[in-house]
């Protein structure tokens, strides 16, 4: 045999061995059956959801849920969705007008499982954590973390001025499909009485305030292992540190820094209609009657007042 054929055949062999590699790798056994069966249902109920990771994005939303959502699923390991159904829109508002003393009590705790029990285990046998995004979740939460004991949750809130704005353009408490469910004073609050003549920019102040305290307040009752907070403002400039704490919360491995850039790059969900002033071109009466709301918390959470 020639040297110019003793090289051809040595080239045919390396790339039948790698065709057979590709063959090998497709045909190769997925999780053995006992590992499916151990992940169905009745396990996860017959263990308390002990082995059944999930996270739970808290918002008032219009504060990065999607791109959340997005950044979530670059990860092999992470299931993430952002409204999965059922979406749980008047579940949520009943939820809060209980008091959000919920925790256990065998309805909700019913109904959480119902709506969700699925999701969470399907992610699991797959190797997966479920991360879901829903902002209507918020005032679930106590529950979902009663229910799902290896769940864990991340708290996204935005600078109140630029979540109001936002609101605004939305026509929150003005007409948007979802003001029937959407969180005002409950009826022993003294608020209550005057809400519905309260201008519409105090009603989405106030939003932003009841929301993200009582986030807080769930938050400081879970262990530092369990929690994640964020400022949507260091998501959306791609803070590394804010993108590896989020992905390491997950137990998940960080994704290349190119597709981080590329999602965060595509500004999903950017306000596009609806229209209502920057917070800089806002009267200072505007501006105060915002203030009278979030001031403390913001000033908390590391937000100022507009000049």
């Amino acid at each position: 045999m020639s040297s110019l054929e003793r090289q051809f055949l040595s080239a045919v062999q390396r790339v039948l061995a790698s065709a057979k590699g590709r063959v090998d790798r497709r045909l190769a056994p997925g999780p053995p059956p006992a590992r499916r069966a151990e992940l169905s249902l009745q396990h996860a109920y017959a263990t308390g959801w002990r082995e059944y990771p999930c996270v739970f994005v808290l918002s008032t939303g219009r504060g990065g849920t999607e791109t959340l959502t997005a950044l979530a699923a670059l990860s092999p390991t992470i299931e993430a969705t952002h409204e999965p159904a059922p979406r749980l829109i008047k579940a949520s508002f009943d939820a809060y007008m209980t008091g959000g003393n919920i925790a256990g009590q065998s309805h909700w705790r019913d109904l959480v499982l119902a709506a969700r029990d699925d999701l969470v285990r399907s992610a699991a046998s797959q190797g997966k954590v479920y991360v879901e995004t829903n902002n209507r979740l918020t005032y679930l939460a106590p529950v979902l973390a009663e229910v799902f004991p290896a769940s864990k949750f991340i708290h996204v809130y935005r600078e109140p001025f630029a979540f109001v704005r936002s609101a605004m353009r939305r026509r929150y408490f003005d007409g948007h499909n979802w003001d029937f469910a959407r969180v005002r004073p409950r009826p022993d609050d003294p608020l209550a009485a005057s809400w519905d003549t309260l201008p519409k920019v105090e009603c989405c102040a106030w939003l932003w305030w009841r929301t993200n305290a009582d986030v807080q307040a769930l938050m400081a009752s879970l262990p530092p292992s369990r929690q994640l907070s964020i400022k949507a403002e260091d998501l959306f400039a791609g803070s590394p540190e804010v993108v590896s704490r989020l992905f390491a919360l997950c137990e998940s491995a960080m994704p290349h820094p190119d597709r981080v850039r590329e999602v965060l790059g595509a500004k999903l969900n950017a306000q596009k209609v609806g229209e209502f002033p920057e917070a800089s071109r806002w009267s200072d009466e505007d501006k105060e009657r915002v203030w009278r709301y979030v001031g403390t918390l913001a000033t908390e959470l590391g937000y100022a007042r507009p000049a």
